[in-house]
């Protein structure tokens, strides 16, 4: 593997359906249930929809954060459900077990407005943040709405 295959070994794009824009480098025509497409280094994609996902064990995960508006302070707790971004990563056939040179991967997170993140191997699946980024799918119990949804991503071990 070079290190340009080495580098874009992973893209993951979650999509809002049949009428969202493709994300960028992922304009091929999909089924209208494939909420997420993952490419691995060979160039293949696999497209996952929500029955995928849900065949991997469901996540709670809960985040406090203090809001101060007008000088008050609010606590709050948002209640998030999802799958830990490794293992739908995997179900998608990107941690090919024997394979050596996957220690090199970097997956590149792209949302359907462009934004990116990146995470190598290693922080994934050799070290804690792993557990701590997930592919959420809903918040308080509900699906997230159209503005942020059907799906997002959140490291939850992200000190900004």
């Amino acid at each position: 593997m070079c290190l340009r295959d080495a580098l874009l070994a992973a893209a993951i794009t979650a999509h809002a359906g049949a009428f969202a824009l493709p994300c960028p480098g992922d304009t091929a025509p999909r089924d209208a249930e494939v909420l997420l497409t993952a490419q691995v280094a060979d160039g293949s994609a696999r497209g996952l929809k929500r029955s995928d996902l849900e065949s991997l064990p469901p996540r709670p995960v809960s985040l406090r954060r203090t809001v101060e508006r007008d000088g008050a302070r609010d606590d709050q707790i948002l209640s998030y459900g999802g799958w830990l971004l490794r293992d739908v990563l995997t179900l998608a056939g990107f941690d090919e077990a024997g394979r050596c040179d996957t220690r090199t991967w970097v997956v590149e997170p792209t949302a359907t407005d462009g934004y990116r993140a990146v995470f190598s191997w290693g922080e994934l699946y050799n070290s804690a943040l792993g557990e701590q980024v997930y592919v959420i799918g809903s918040q308080d119990g509900r699906a997230l709405d159209v503005t942020a949804g059907p799906l997002a991503l959140r490291s939850f071990a992200d000190q900004r």
